[in-house]
């Protein structure tokens, strides 16, 4: 089967790299935030309880060039869409770049007739619409000329962590944090330090990869309602899933105490007492001394002279230290005073940010 993998944009060759790593499988960049690579259903199972940069996976229900709106439907009424969709409700979603005298509304209109035309001829029922909430979600991406169809096989987005219990005014998305921790190439023998930890979503999830923890352990995956799935292999598969208790040296930084009650929250719901610790200290002036620093630094909407020195100070204490790999997420990479050896340009939002690395 094909496959697809949504992910953080700019971010396609890590989420690669680490399917590649788990299943085994090659994977080429569909479009921006959107990873395609051929798998098989053990492949869905495993991705799902493992990955930590994926955020959902579809199954390719269609793949073919189109040239005007009616292709879209000609191409949808080929496919064997009874042999993929259950007879439940079913919504679309649109997706739409490049030059076309129609929208992406259109697209997910045309979708929408063809598939219940299509499911109607094979089983003389009419399949539910529920633009809403229904049960069974169909991504449609039209870039240029290329047209997909796929099924969405995940339902809650995998970036959700149930640790995530209590939120910082400005959250790092998980699997953001944990991309940012593999180009740092953290391991579980390395001493990380994040000194802007926030809630600590970054040292948590530096913890939890370090123990090989399934990152949700709560998700009850959309494939369950799907034909041809075995819901009971991938819950029998990540209940077998077996876990370890390195020695790990991860310290999360905080200046404000509001934010260190709140990390040790988020450390107590992922049962990580004793795994991370929680220190006061300002960025500013505390001295480092770690293999991998991985931490999101302040945005600031303006460039302000705080902002400014709070880079430049906190650049002369990387300097100082003992720091062999810095990782930082910032919308102003121009401000940090360190040369940079790689950079990942991303949205942020609505925001462009940056991932540089730096080896002081």
């Amino acid at each position: 089967m094909h496959l697809l993998a949504t992910t953080n944009g700019g971010l396609e060759s890590i989420t690669a790299a680490e399917t590649a790593t788990l299943v085994g499988v090659d994977a080429d960049v569909h479009h921006r935030g959107v990873i395609e690579f051929d798998g098989n259903y053990d492949n869905v199972y495993d991705l799902h309880y493992q990955s930590r940069t994926c955020h959902r996976l579809l199954e390719v229900l269609v793949d073919a060039p189109i040239s005007e709106l009616s292709d879209v439907y000609d191409r949808v009424r080929e496919a064997a869409i009874a042999e993929h969709l259950p007879f439940e409700s079913f919504g679309v979603v649109g997706t739409r770049h490049g030059t076309h005298e129609f929208t992406s509304m259109d697209v997910a209109e045309r979708v929408g007739q063809a598939v219940i035309d299509e499911y109607r001829e094979e089983t003389s029922k009419r399949l539910p619409v529920d633009l809403d909430d229904p049960t069974v979600r169909l991504e449609a991406y039209l870039y240029d000329d290329r047209f997909t169809l796929a099924v969405d096989l995940t339902g809650d987005s995998l970036h959700k962590r149930p640790y995530r219990v209590c939120e910082h005014d400005a959250p790092l998305r998980a699997t953001l944090a944990y991309s940012m921790l593999h180009i740092a190439e953290y391991e579980a023998d390395d001493r990380l330090v994040d000194p802007m930890a926030g809630s600590a979503t970054i040292p948590i999830e530096a913890a939890l990869s370090a123990a090989d923890r399934v990152p949700r352990p709560d998700l009850d995956p959309a494939f369950e309602v799907l034909p041809n799935y075995d819901a009971e292999a991938f819950y029998d598969r990540r209940a077998a899933h077996s876990t370890g208790d390195p020695a790990l040296d991860i310290e999360a930084r905080e200046k404000r105490q509001k934010w260190r009650k709140c990390a040790r929250v988020n450390r107590e719901a992922a049962d990580l007492e004793g795994k991370v610790d929680i220190a006061e200290a300002d960025a500013r002036e505390a001295a480092i001394d770690a293999d991998c620093v991985v931490t999101n630094l302040p945005f600031g909407i303006r460039v302000s002279d705080d902002l400014r020195g709070l880079y430049q100070a906190f650049a002369d204490r990387v300097r100082e230290g003992d720091v062999d790999r810095l990782v930082a997420l910032t919308t102003k990479p121009d401000l940090l005073p360190l040369d940079a050896v790689d950079r990942y340009d991303i949205p942020y939002g609505r925001i462009d940010a940056a991932i540089v690395v730096c080896e002081p």
